[in-house]
C-alpha cells in the first residue's frame, strides 16, 4: 500500500532527459548552373534536448554529470517540428 504521507526520508529528485527528433529547414547550395527553384527539404537531427528558447533549440549527443557533449544549436525559426522519442529518467542529476 502506498503511503501518501512524508516518511522523513529525503527522496532524490528525478531529472528527465528527452531524446528527440528535430525536423528543420537547413541552408543549402547548388553547385553549377541551375534554374531558380528553391526547395524546403527538411533535415532531421536526433539528440538529447538541452533547451529550447526563442532563438535556439539546443541538442546534445551525450550527457555526463552536469556536462553536455557535442552541442548542436539549431535556429528556432528554422524548426518545423520537435518529436519526443523517449524520456530518460535519472535519479541523480550528478551522474
Amino acid at each position: 500500500m502506498d503511503n501518501p504521507r512524508p516518511t522523513g526520508k529525503k527522496e532524490k529528485k528525478q531529472e528527465a532527459v528527452i531524446l528527440v527528433e528535430v525536423a528543420w529547414i537547413d541552408a543549402y547550395t547548388e553547385a553549377g548552373w541551375s534554374e531558380y527553384e528553391p526547395e524546403k527539404v527538411e533535415t532531421k537531427t536526433y539528440g538529447l534536448l538541452v533547451k529550447k528558447t526563442r532563438d535556439w533549440v539546443t541538442l546534445a549527443m551525450t550527457r555526463e554529470k552536469n556536462y553536455w557533449g557535442n552541442l548542436w544549436y539549431i535556429p528556432t525559426k528554422n524548426v518545423v517540428n520537435i518529436r519526443p522519442i523517449e524520456e530518460i529518467r535519472k535519479t541523480d542529476p550528478n551522474t
